[in-house]
């Protein structure tokens, strides 16, 4: 998706049009709003900018086409409704946003200001999955004080953070 905007600055507040990906026919990936830029963008590597959607319960998440999904909005149609998630990040992904923030403590102030609390030492929902049975996934959370992988019960509770991606004037997951 091309903006109108060439570039992000560290710490700059990214108001970001309705962008959707679709999973299958009722669910789709979506990127809307503000966003903050936690890594500028250079020659050959892509900027990224983060969102802080608080935290949010397992059983608040479903599995969609094997990954894991929430119904953070909904289109309702003629024939069927249409649900909307943000992208839940890869671990890798997430180490990489984390290792940022811990670096640049400023940027803590940044999402602070802004109404979107972070601790990087907390727990995260990540988009990796685990296998029950044969083919059943399930959600899994990094824990960064920790740095491991694991499952969770219904009643635990964890961060979600979703990523995009900027480079010259694209932006993507």
């Amino acid at each position: 998706m091309e903006t109108d905007k060439k570039s992000f600055t560290l710490g700059e507040i990214a108001d970001l049009p309705w962008l959707t990906s679709q999973i299958n026919k009722k669910y789709e990936y979506m990127i809307t709003s503000r966003y903050i830029c936690i890594r500028e963008e250079s020659e050959g590597q892509r900027g990224i900018l983060l969102k802080v959607l608080g935290k949010t319960p397992r059983k608040y998440i479903t599995m969609q086409g094997g990954k894991p999904f929430c119904k953070d909005d909904k289109y309702e149609g003629f024939n069927f409704d249409t649900y909307y998630s943000f992208r839940f990040p890869l671990m890798k992904e997430l180490q990489t946003v984390l290792d940022i923030l811990k670096k640049d403590p400023s940027l803590l102030n940044i999402f602070e200001k802004a109404g979107m609390p972070i601790n990087p030492d907390s727990t995260f929902w990540v988009r990796d999955t685990a296998s029950r049975l044969f083919f059943l996934k399930e959600p899994q959370y990094y824990d960064a004080s920790q740095g491991q992988i694991a499952t969770t019960s219904d009643n635990e509770t964890h961060h979600r953070l979703t990523i995009a991606y900027f480079y010259k004037s694209n932006i993507s997951w």
